[in-house]
């Protein structure tokens, strides 16, 4: 009994690694046609959610889901593609923040059309079962 318990804890973490690469993949195809990676679209919502303001790398990089992400390589992509733009900050100038411009916000917005029923990937699920779902997710994460 104890080795079948043992093969549902490893066909658990294998299913939840799946699962998060099925969604990943979802998403990258979604973003394909825009030129943005997962994570560039990530970087690009967490600010637009501050938009007209702007956040440090640092806060940036709290906000976002993958805590191993580069956010100096991943910024310097979004820079060059004129996506997001680096200004000093004029109280302390070793602070650099970083912030969506005007069309570069109307960009993102675009995109997010695209997720406006990102949810349909769940959505043969019940309920309860997405309560469940999430409860168990969070213990996970919050042990």
């Amino acid at each position: 009994m104890e080795t079948q318990l043992m093969n549902d804890y490893y066909r658990l973490i294998k299913n939840i690694h799946q699962t998060d690469g099925f969604i990943f993949n979802y998403f990258g195809q979604k973003l394909a046609p825009f030129d943005l990676s997962v994570q560039q679209y990530i970087t690009l919502r967490r600010l637009s959610e501050v938009y007209p303001n702007s956040l440090t790398a640092g806060e940036l990089k709290e906000k976002m889901t993958d805590i191993n992400s580069d956010m100096t390589r991943l910024t310097d992509r979004l820079v060059a593609k004129n996506l997001i733009v680096r200004e000093v900050d004029p109280t302390n100038r070793r602070k650099v923040n970083l912030r969506l411009t005007d069309e570069s916000f109307r960009f993102v917005e675009t995109v997010a059309v695209e997720f406006k029923n990102f949810e349909s990937i769940v959505s043969h699920l019940t309920d309860d079962e997405v309560r469940v779902m999430n409860t168990l997710l969070e213990k996970i994460r919050n042990r």
